[in-house]
């Protein structure tokens, strides 16, 4: 997590103009901002990057529309939104820890609730999608794992062996073999040897290597869920409004 007052806090406005090589621009060629993998797809896309363009238009117009309501310099805003942030980013901190302990003590409903209320604090943040698809895959909601595992790809190159092992566990028990094993191979690249993705792969070539009526059932027989089905419609939501002490609406 950037601390508050990092010069290199991509996410920081007051990170926009620095000079030489430590600026946001420098970073996202060099490929070392959090925001390369997705920016860098539109940068380099005509298509994409025009939408883009009209994506930071509008916000600008956001910007000079709150500035007007609030009366504020474009840097008393700056300063503002840079302090909101820091503490939105100290608050999902100090929740995280409750969530890993809710993760330790078997409570994963309550750890998916608490992770779910980081990401609604520090959407930038890679690490809490990526631990909230370690608990989807407790809870069984495959398809969430796969979700929050991709969100965390896509926010760097923070952990990516996890990530991509995460996410290839779930499209296992998803069915979905060849993602499964692109992605559990990648993770063995990342991470030679490790022990629990060598044994992820050799089950996936046990699975690959069932006649296919067989791998159905398999399939079949896996307890998938989803959030809306262990929370309710608007249960999580509820939920992490009252870890947030706030509505979401």
């Amino acid at each position: 997590m950037f601390k508050p007052g990092d010069k290199l806090n991509p996410y920081d406005p007051a990170a926009l103009e620095l000079p030489g090589d430590e600026g946001v621009q420098q970073r996202l060629a060099s490929g070392t901002s959090p925001m390369t993998p997705e920016l860098m797809e539109k940068l380099n896309d005509p298509t994409q990057r025009e939408g883009l363009l009209e994506m930071v238009k509008q916000i600008m117009k956001e910007d000079a529309a709150e500035r007007e309501r609030t009366g504020e310099t474009p840097q008393q805003q700056m300063l503002r939104e840079k302090r909101e942030w820091a503490q939105a980013d100290a608050k999902s901190a100090q929740l995280k820890i409750k969530g890993n302990e809710a993760f330790r003590d078997g409570d994963y409903k309550g750890a998916f609730i608490i992770y779910s209320a980081c990401m609604q604090l520090s959407p930038h943040e890679p690490l809490y999608p990526l631990n909230r698809a370690a608990v989807a895959l407790k809870l069984k909601m495959y398809e969430t794992a796969v979700e929050d595992a991709s969100a965390a790809l896509g926010k760097g190159n923070f952990n990516q062996a996890k990530a991509l092992f995460r996410r290839g566990q779930a499209s296992c028990f998803l069915g979905e073999w060849s993602k499964a094993e692109k992605d559990c191979e990648k993770a063995l690249t990342l991470q030679p040897g490790d022990r629990l993705v060598v044994e992820q792969i050799a089950e996936l070539k046990r699975l690959r290597g069932l006649p296919a009526d067989e791998r159905d059932v398999w399939v079949s027989a896996q307890a998938k869920t989803t959030p809306g089905a262990l929370f309710g419609t608007e249960g999580l939501k509820r939920k992490v409004e009252e870890v947030l002490g706030q509505s979401l609406d």
